[in-house]
């Protein structure tokens, strides 16, 4: 039987490969603050502002709305730049979404955080499941927040809220301001022709995965039963690491031109507070899961996808 599926933030980073997977066997109501004509032809795409509850109630009810899959955040480079208005944003979306979802027909929630709840009191050269975390980032902040109140909620069986700590999401989808977003312009900078201006060193190691694999485990994380989660706020999750002097060179070695300046800016801060490696054995185990590209896969999918080829 098809589920009704509420998706909020739906046209950002990672709302619209989530709507092309859950509409294969679902009925998906997509929706965003930013509504282009381009995206209401393609998603059929609908006004909602997740910052307004009673909006947001108003749809559940409308849709008989089974599970909600809340996108709407500013991400971490942009929300330095406008931290309370990022941290009320991202936090209050999500309060929002909770509170308009209890004694409703809504049964699942899935909500996004972020390695960026890290901190270098958690062991950034292997950061394991369950360790100290003090973000340095009003980004990281909201997303450890936001975990808080999920365990809360699972913990005492109030509602069933589901989360992934995502690392960098390298996908062909536009930047939308995140730390991480130098893995995908590079890419854009073999297109332009133009020269790429780094805002990381050269060896910042940083955890990654393609956006398929973030998917995949997401929509099975909320197709287990309860019983089988072993975390009750979210799971650490990666597939690969890598650096921007070793995506540089692996873009060379296929063959393209590409120049790239390291210019380290405020997002080197960010990244340097940031894990090297992720421990992501639980989700491993809970799920069954594990991911299906590796750096070189990634690569070569991100490309054919921009048609560079």
């Amino acid at each position: 039987m098809k589920k009704n599926i509420l998706i909020t933030g739906a046209s950002g980073q990672l709302g619209q490969f989530f709507i092309e997977k859950l509409a294969e066997n679902n009925n998906v109501i997509s929706t965003d603050i930013n509504v282009s004509r381009e995206l209401v032809k393609k998603y059929d795409l609908k006004f909602l502002d997740a910052l307004n509850e009673t909006k947001v109630r108003k749809f559940i009810d409308k849709y008989h709305v089974d599970e909600i899959y809340n996108f709407a955040s500013i991400l971490s480079a942009k929300a330095e730049k406008y931290p309370l208005k990022s941290f009320q944003l991202n936090t209050n979306c999500f309060l929002n979404i909770v509170k308009a979802s209890i004694s409703s027909s809504v049964k699942k929630i899935f909500w996004p955080s972020s390695i960026a709840v890290f901190s270098k009191e958690s062991n950034l050269g292997y950061v394991k499941q369950d360790v100290i975390k003090n973000p340095i980032t009003i980004y990281g902040a909201s997303k450890l927040s936001c975990e808080k109140v999920i365990n809360y909620f699972n913990i005492n069986g109030l509602l069933d809220i589901r989360s992934i700590r995502f690392p960098g999401i390298v996908s062909s989808s536009t930047p939308g301001g995140g730390t991480t977003d130098f893995i995908v312009e590079m890419i854009n900078n073999i297109k332009s022709k133009k020269k790429y201006i780094c805002p990381l060193s050269p060896n910042t190691i940083l955890p990654m995965m393609h956006v398929n694999d973030a998917v995949d485990a997401s929509v099975k994380l909320m197709s287990v039963p309860r019983k089988n989660i072993k975390i009750n706020d979210s799971y650490n999750i990666s597939s690969f690491e890598t650096t921007p002097n070793e995506w540089k060179n692996l873009i060379c070695e296929m063959g393209y031109n590409l120049e790239v300046d390291f210019q380290p800016d405020f997002r080197q801060k960010i990244a340097d507070s940031w894990p090297r490696k992720i421990d992501d054995k639980q989700i491993r185990k809970d799920l069954n899961w594990k991911p299906k590209f590796n750096k070189i896969k990634t690569l070569k999918s991100v490309i054919e996808n921009y048609n560079l080829t």
